[in-house]
């Protein structure tokens, strides 16, 4: 792998995000985050690590937040949080993201947010696969995947009990290219 300070960024995916799209940013959470965060698992489809967030403790919703995860901020504004974590040793290369904007943020925002992640993401590391699992049950986040051109890979069926059904997870992931060296990226 090429060092960071070698590499090039990687061009921007075409933009279908509207003009009005925030300028994007991430940072640890600091516990002056900690009422705007709460608020956010307030939401009933704020599916962060849990598929009842509106029924948490703040207890509970601290222990979801460990240290990867990754307040989002839309023009210096808490909008949602994320976490990148490596897809285990020996899957060199392959990430799992998790990404969650609260109910205000318009589809072309998790776009946005998501292709700007993914941008940083191959600024500081090679990424060979990103992997997105969603509760089957989370229309907004599916629309989202597919909305940013993931390929929905299948889903492992009834892993989750909620309103007395069983529902799966659906798993949509990208894979990049290898970088040629020389090219441009």
């Amino acid at each position: 792998m090429t060092p960071t300070a070698h590499r090039t960024a990687p061009p921007a995916e075409p933009d279908t995000a509207p003009d009005t799209a925030p300028r994007w940013s991430g940072r640890p959470r600091t516990p002056e985050d900690t009422d705007a965060v709460l608020a956010m698992f307030t939401e009933p489809d704020f599916y962060y690590r849990t598929d009842r967030p509106d029924t948490r403790s703040e207890a509970e919703i601290l222990r979801l937040l460990d240290d990867d995860t990754r307040l989002l901020l839309a023009d210096g504004r808490p909008a949602g949080l994320y976490a990148v974590q490596a897809a285990g040793a020996e899957h060199g290369c392959h990430y799992q993201v998790e990404l969650r904007l609260t109910g205000e943020a318009p589809l072309a925002w998790w776009v946005s947010a998501y292709r700007e992640l993914v941008r940083a993401l191959r600024w500081e590391r090679e990424v060979v696969r990103i992997a997105l699992p969603l509760h089957e049950f989370d229309d907004r986040g599916r629309r989202f995947a597919r909305a940013a051109g993931l390929t929905e890979e299948g889903t492992l069926a009834q892993v989750t009990a909620r309103g007395g059904g069983r529902h799966g997870r659906v798993f949509f992931a990208r894979i990049f290219p290898p970088e040629r060296k020389g090219a441009p990226q």
